[in-house]
């Protein structure tokens, strides 16, 4: 499996597609204005880390790299490159709207002509053994909003819902829990102040449905 070791990561920030409420998927879709305003917040939060990412790895499109390299601002840290990071490939859905494609959104059908559930997640363990095991912990890895799904489905976790743009989470081993095994942490800004508190995303059995 995944190595368990310290690691954080961020879905990049709001993208023209997201804004447009279509998904993009493999397609290369700008980040917006607000999605900059997003990753210089999320930089914000990453530079006041106790114990700071020493590398970052993001995907290959432009959106994950744009938020990567806005956030790496202060740090001037290693960025890397890693292509089985990226967002599933939605096939024929790809430029389709939300609500035409609303139940890949909440399930993990099979794209028309795209990339399956299986597929998309042993793409996802290839990638994440790659960064996990060839630099440092932690790293913080900018990806997208399906790899924070994928990473439940690769333990079994089919994981429905929308994960924020720009928000961090950090994923801190956990060697007592058998079927996840991290404790993850989720952080954002309250009143101008730092907020780190812990997550339910890959714990909470009102939030996931056993596979």
């Amino acid at each position: 499996m995944i190595p368990a070791k310290h690691f954080y990561m961020i879905r990049h920030g709001e993208t023209e597609a997201n804004k447009a409420r279509v998904m993009a998927g493999s397609l290369d879709s700008p980040l917006t204005i607000n999605g900059r305003k997003q990753a210089e917040f999320a930089r914000i939060i990453v530079k006041s880390l106790k114990e700071k990412p020493k590398a970052i790895i993001h995907s290959n499109l432009s959106r994950a790299r744009d938020t990567a390299t806005i956030i790496n601002q202060d740090l001037n840290i290693p960025m890397h490159e890693e292509k089985d990071i990226a967002e599933l490939y939605a096939g024929d859905w790809e430029g389709a709207t939300y609500e035409e494609c609303s139940e890949l959104l909440t399930g993990w059908p099979t794209p028309p002509n795209g990339e399956s559930f299986t597929e998309f997640c042993s793409r996802i363990k290839n990638g994440k053994k790659r960064i996990l095991n060839n630099y440092d912990s932690p790293t913080l890895i900018v990806s997208h909003g399906g790899v924070f799904r994928g990473l439940g489905g690769i333990y079994g976790l089919k994981i429905p819902g929308y994960f924020k743009n720009c928000h961090l989470y950090e994923f801190l081993p956990d060697k007592e829990n058998k079927k996840f095994p991290w404790k993850v942490w989720s952080y954002g800004i309250e009143d101008n102040n730092i907020k780190r508190e812990p997550s339910n995303i890959y714990h909470n059995s009102d939030f996931f449905k056993r596979s």
